[in-house]
């Protein structure tokens, strides 16, 4: 029973909207400004068949009398007929003008929401663009990484080969009387390696006459690292510019060069320069870097500007330093110079 009032509910509810719906469609195609100019152009004809019928048969003349009783009927036909059929067509102008205005302002709020979504869209174009951008930008960038890095690479290898096409033009020769010494490539640096020994340990060494006429060679190592910068300057001068500068300048200038240019460089990053610096530094021996070690600590030659490179790369992290540990003062001299030292060039 309930079910089925329920339903006669529905039906009467659905039967006063489907009602309601069709009176709104009919209103809005009676109220029309067509309609409205039909009811003034009705109230214009009623008032001039209104004049006609009122005031057939009158005298118009000024003199003539007014009949009071028509004149109050024309006037009361005029406000009760025509009256409110020009006041019904104002009624229907005002509601066509409402009904327009409420269009425009529908029209004016889907411009506005087209006008939005389009300029929402112009934001993630814009967004889209500025990713894109941004994109393009990492990839010039990695591009421009990438030549840097090559020109850089080009001139470093060809540094390096020039290196080893050094070593293998190293020859050695020289004439004594017990004896002719010649010698190539890394042989000669070995040989200097070991004529640098002789140097360095002899400057330690004092000549005594025995009772015979023979010469006696007595050690005494020096009590100061003055003296024993001075006779460590003695010894690599007699080595360097008496037997081996013609041989190894060029060799040295070259090797400072290579750290020179990876120091230098603007082509790569700080923190990729250990890494071209480890692979020179790898194709030093033992040897090398020993005399490269002297070298630097002599004014004029290599002082202070490779021995600020070697500092900076750590040239001498393989390098054994019980080697010149055996010479007194020779490893604080090496400390003392390579803490203070500060670049040149």
């Amino acid at each position: 029973m309930r079910n089925s009032t329920f339903g006669n509910g529905s039906k009467k509810l659905y039967n006063n909207k489907t009602i309601h719906k069709h009176l709104i469609t009919h209103l809005k195609k009676t109220l029309t400004e067509k309609n409205s100019k039909l009811l003034l152009w009705i109230g214009l004809i009623l008032f001039i068949a209104g004049i006609g019928v009122f005031f057939y048969k009158e005298s118009i003349l000024l003199d003539s009398k007014v009949n009071a009783e028509k004149i109050a009927q024309f006037g009361d036909f005029i406000g009760g007929i025509v009256g409110s059929l020009w006041s019904l067509a104002g009624v229907i102008l005002f509601y066509v003008a409402l009904t327009e205005q409420r269009k425009d302002i529908e029209i004016n709020r889907e411009t506005l929401k087209a006008q939005l979504s389009a300029l929402n869209q112009q934001i993630e174009e814009f967004e889209l663009q500025r990713t894109e951008l941004a994109e393009t930008r990492k990839v010039f960038e990695e591009q421009s990484e990438t030549l840097k890095i090559q020109r850089f690479e080009n001139t470093f290898f060809q540094l390096l080969t020039l290196h080893h096409e050094l070593v293998d033009k190293l020859n050695f020769s020289k004439v004594s009387m017990m004896m002719n010494v010649s010698m190539e490539k890394r042989e000669v640096l070995s040989k200097a390696f070991e004529d640098l020994e002789i140097k360095l340990r002899h400057s330690n060494s004092i000549s005594e006459k025995t009772s015979t006429g023979a010469i006696n060679y007595k050690v005494e190592n020096p009590n100061t690292k003055e003296i024993a910068i001075k006779r460590l300057n003695k010894a690599y001068k007699e080595f360097y510019f008496d037997d081996y500068k013609q041989i190894l300048s060029h060799y040295f200038r070259n090797v400072y060069h290579i750290f020179k240019f990876i120091y230098k460089s603007q082509l790569i990053k700080k923190s990729k320069k250990q890494f071209y610096a480890t692979l020179v530094r790898a194709q030093l021996s033992s040897d090398e870097l020993f005399l490269i070690l002297y070298n630097s600590l002599h004014q004029g030659l290599g002082y202070p500007n490779f021995l600020f490179l070697i500092k900076e790369f750590d040239i001498m992290q393989n390098f054994d330093f019980r080697i010149i540990a055996k010479y007194p003062y020779h490893q604080e001299i090496y400390d003392d110079k390579i803490n203070s030292v500060k670049q040149k060039f």
